[in-house]
């Protein structure tokens, strides 16, 4: 990995924890509980991901969430967090697109956190296998977290991670146990630089 490009996934994963952390500092302010809803939480936690990646896409691209539809079986895909998309969408508001599935360069899975059950459990390698279907051959599915927490070693997560998706960023890694006696800290920025990783793929978007 290129000096540049840890340094900058670095430097970019604090902002976003910083982010993540204020989001939880004003709900913890919050008298009447009601941003303490998931749904709520999730789509702030959305938006910050989406503005990440929007940060580093060449020009002709766009990031939103919404639904794409696939113009030869007549099919239109689940709700998706997050659609890289080239041109122009064949519909558009403020935060939702239709696209077709021809402009789709990455479907993200944004998550405010990953932890054993989620990486080693069934639903996210289902969810992979059903939105799989609105991918073009070239482009990538991608799983985006804040948090990544789990008692397995690196080397585990990373091979399933890698079963489960083509592309994952990880803002930061609670270490396990074992990790840590093997002189890790307990917190890792830019998990496997993954996050690096990902700024690099989005300024090569061709």
């Amino acid at each position: 990995m290129e000096e540049l490009y840890e340094t900058l996934g670095k430097a970019k994963c604090q902002e976003l924890w910083q982010k993540r952390m204020s989001l939880w500092e004003i709900q913890g302010l919050d008298k009447s509980k009601s941003m303490k809803s998931t749904q709520v939480s999730g789509a702030v936690l959305e938006g910050i991901a989406k503005d990440f990646i929007r940060e580093f896409l060449p020009a002709g691209f766009g990031v939103k969430s919404g639904l794409v539809f696939d113009t030869e079986t007549k099919e239109m895909s689940p709700q998706i967090d997050g659609i890289i998309y080239s041109g122009v969408p064949l519909l558009e508001f403020t935060d939702v697109v239709v696209v077709e599935k021809e402009q789709v360069k990455a479907i993200l899975e944004i998550k405010s956190y990953v932890y054993t059950p989620t990486i080693f459990g069934a639903k996210l390698a289902l969810d992979f296998k059903r939105k799989k279907e609105f991918l073009p051959s070239k482009a990538s599915y991608i799983l985006f977290a804040f948090e990544l927490s789990s008692g397995s070693t690196n080397y585990e997560i990373i091979e399933k991670l890698k079963e489960i998706c083509d592309i994952y960023a990880i803002v930061l890694r609670y270490e396990s146990k074992t990790e840590r006696e093997r002189g890790k800290e307990e917190k890792t920025y830019n998990f496997d630089n993954s996050v690096s990783w990902l700024i690099k793929w989005l300024r090569n978007l061709s």
